[in-house]
């Protein structure tokens, strides 16, 4: 039994359950409103682009918006880095399919990659890394390599 559920978990790709913020003490309030997301989508190249996800540093200074094109499994995907409310950036210029983020530390963010390899099927990529991100001076830093890239 065990090698079956080893087997179909490996076949079908991996994300980490999404961490909790490492305080939550601390009211970050509503995040980048409408106004600015949609600012930052129009850098974006042209696609029904819709909001997905949001999350937050566990101090709130650095926020986040995931943002999709489409309904598939392997639809573009981009993250959209904010400074409090103020956009810094993206980690990578063109989207990419299965980004997950997730809170680090008190400052910090992971973004999760994920991408198909050989046979993949578009539900199930198994291709996966991370690339760690804060924000220096008003400015989006990416501490690791991107993966896949």
């Amino acid at each position: 039994m065990l090698i079956i559920t080893v087997a179909t978990a490996a076949g079908c790709g991996w994300s980490p359950p999404t961490a909790a913020p490492t305080s939550t003490a601390v009211d970050c309030g509503p995040g980048p409103d409408a106004a600015s997301v949609e600012s930052e989508l129009q850098l974006l190249p042209p696609e029904p682009w819709r909001e997905t996800s949001r999350g937050r540093s566990a101090d709130c200074s650095m926020q986040w918006v995931v943002v999709t094109g489409g309904d598939q499994p392997d639809s573009p995907q981009q993250v959209l880095f904010f400074d409090g409310v103020e956009p810094v950036g993206s980690p990578t210029m063109d989207p990419r399919p299965y980004i997950t983020v997730t809170s680090q530390g008190e400052h910090d963010a992971v973004v999760q990659y994920q991408w198909r390899q050989g046979a993949d099927q578009p539900c199930c990529p198994t291709g996966i890394g991370t690339a760690r991100v804060t924000i220096e001076d008003g400015r989006l830093t990416i501490l690791d390599p991107i993966p896949g890239a």
